[in-house]
């Protein structure tokens, strides 16, 4: 198959687990463009930028008829670069200027786990990208130690990704060639 544009950033991003941005994922809310959440550890993150902000300009494009794929061209970029978002905070009726400065942006997919004090573990796992069957394989590892006794793997809301990486995490927890389905 072959891929270009978009389509291969996409699959470079799922491939290799970063890429130069700030740090949000967007969506179109009402015809405006918002910010749906703000990843951790992220530029937009430290600089305060809320799940919910109403994105009005992109440097000095006004976003009002823009479409996701554009405006998500024109804030990712080379990092180290700086891109100003104009947004629009309903909570506080305010517009707020944000300077951020693109980074290397290291998404996790497997944001939280944790044990309950019945010993049932939990682990959530957003998207199979690549770094996702190790850091599964990590959160696995810590909940065993905790004296897990059983474990809900919490795929809800998850849009796929890697095949190869949803391999390596059944390969994790059941041996090969078993048939799960007798």
């Amino acid at each position: 198959v072959f891929l270009s544009g978009s389509s291969k950033d996409r699959l470079d991003m799922l491939r290799t687990g970063k890429y130069g941005g700030v740090g949000i994922q967007i969506g179109m809310r009402r015809d405006t463009l918002t910010v749906l959440t703000p990843f951790e550890d992220s530029p937009a993150y430290s600089e305060g930028i809320h799940a919910g902000d109403q994105i009005l300009m992109i440097d000095s494009v006004k976003t009002k008829g823009m479409t996701l794929k554009d405006a998500s061209a024109l804030i990712k970029g080379e990092m180290g670069s700086v891109v100003t978002l104009t947004i629009y905070r309903s909570a506080t009726r305010e517009k707020i200027k944000f300077d951020l400065t693109r980074a290397n942006i290291v998404i996790k997919h497997v944001p939280y786990w944790g044990v309950d004090e019945k010993g049932i573990g939990y682990i959530r796992i957003t998207k199979f990208s690549k770094n996702t069957a190790k850091d599964f394989s990590g959160a696995l590892k810590d909940l065993i130690d905790d004296d897990m006794q059983g474990l809900v793997i919490d795929l809800r809301g998850n849009s796929g990704g890697l095949l190869s990486n949803a391999i390596n995490i059944l390969d994790v927890l059941t041996d090969r060639g078993i048939n799960l389905l007798k």
